[in-house]
């Protein structure tokens, strides 16, 4: 279309075919004008807009300007672009400014509310659901009554140590504080994954506790037909899930979760779902474990094998246990925690017992479930017997060569 000049050198304008602005057409402006030998046009924008004749010589005005003095813009592109840096810089600031006054705002959060609203839902989003109930149980109990109202930004060190010193003095031993310890860190770590918290993990310069928190208390063979003979004339369900685990190797958790659709009694397997590890995998029955399983009324697959008395499913032994152990003195005189027998013992026993008839620690670990060997190196000494009695065979066929030596006449030359 038409350019039309104006008074102003290099202020030119066309006019739009319908519209109009006032009482005239609406114009749009352009600038014309060199730069380093080059012609140039520039449009500005319509008069509708606020563009005016003096407005438009300003702007020209302005770049010829720059360019005499090789300051500034030269050309109305570059304006633009600068006009467009400033803008999005300023924006930019802007949301720093927000992002920054959301996180002070989150870090004022107390813990608690930390916890329950964003931690534990990620946690249950991508952890197992027994690994989430503990994690819940541990902070309730030990983290929120000591720092549960602070603010993430306020929590200390030392604020962790009390933690720590309060656990101990509640005879908490150190693998539960190192646990509840470890809760604290990952609430920490999700914080700052998503800049809810912006601070330093104070969990980095607390000292983990060091601990063998290993059980070494296995049943004797007679100490095993003892406590099996007791539970089956006392608790018959409490009877089926120790010989589960004796008989298998499982978790009390995993016994816990077994439904009927679990079970496959014709292959003699059972299938373990939200394990300790995540992982999927099957147990092997033993015989007198399948013909005692078979005895039972299968319930729906979906249904629990196992069940508390209202119904639902089982969180933890029965105070029965305690009472039957004790009663039958497995535990009389035991101090150490470590050495004290309970159902997890029954678990320590399986593995205890494939390796004293000479199972390889590889296929014991399989068995376990365990997801690497460390686990299963505790129990390397039970299978030790093979070895030195090997040790004992070579030194009597030692000592036997020795004794036929000293009688081999010597025939000297000469």
């Amino acid at each position: 279309m038409q350019r039309v000049k104006t008074k102003v050198q290099g202020v030119r304008y066309r006019e739009h075919p319908s519209r109009k602005h006032g009482v005239q057409p609406d114009r749009y402006y352009f600038i014309r004008y060199r730069v380093e030998g080059k012609e140039r046009e520039e449009g500005l924008g319509w008069a509708s807009e606020g563009w005016t004749v003096a407005k438009a010589a300003d702007v020209l005005a302005e770049l010829k300007r720059n360019a005499r003095t090789g300051e500034g813009e030269k050309t109305l592109a570059e304006k633009r672009a600068k006009a467009e840096a400033e803008r999005q810089a300023e924006l930019d600031r802007q949301r720093r400014e927000q992002e920054e006054q959301e996180a002070a705002r989150k870090e004022s959060v107390p813990l608690s509310v930390i916890f329950r609203d964003y931690y534990i839902p990620f946690a249950r989003d991508n952890k197992n659901s027994r690994s989430c109930d503990t994690e819940e149980h541990l902070f309730k109990n030990w983290i929120e009554p000591v720092i549960g109202m602070k603010p993430l930004k306020d929590i200390s060190a030392f604020d962790c140590e009390r933690i720590k010193k309060r656990m101990r003095t509640a005879g908490r031993a150190d693998r539960t504080i190192e646990y509840v310890l470890a809760v604290l860190r990952q609430i920490f770590s999700y914080a700052k994954r998503f800049k809810i918290f912006m601070g330093e993990n104070p969990l980095l310069t607390v000292t983990k506790p060091k601990y063998d928190n290993r059980k070494q208390r296995f049943l004797t063979p007679e100490e095993t037909t003892l406590l099996m003979e007791t539970l089956k004339a006392k608790n018959r369900q409490l009877y089926l899930m120790a010989m589960i685990s004796l008989h298998c190797g499982l978790r009390a958790g995993e016994i816990f979760s077994l439904t009927w659709g679990d079970i496959d009694p014709e292959k003699g397997l059972l299938m373990l779902r939200d394990t300790k590890n995540s992982e999927t995998r099957f147990a092997f029955m033993t015989e007198s474990l399948k013909q005692e399983l078979l005895t039972l009324t299968p319930g729906k697959p979906s249904e629990l094998v196992f069940k508390d008395r209202s119904g639902k499913k089982i969180t933890s032994i029965s105070a029965t246990w305690d009472r039957i152990v004790n009663g039958l003195g497995l535990n009389d005189g035991v101090e150490d925690r470590r050495l004290k027998f309970t159902f997890h013992g029954l678990r320590h026993s399986f593995a205890s017992n494939l390796v004293k008839i000479g199972v390889d620690l590889y296929r014991v670990q399989k068995l376990l479930g365990h997801r690497t060997p460390k686990m299963t190196l505790r129990y390397a000494h039970l299978g030790q017997d093979d070895l030195k009695d090997a040790i004992h065979q070579m030194e009597a066929a030692m000592n036997r060569e020795s004794k036929q030596a000293e009688v081999v006449p010597i025939n000297r030359a000469g």
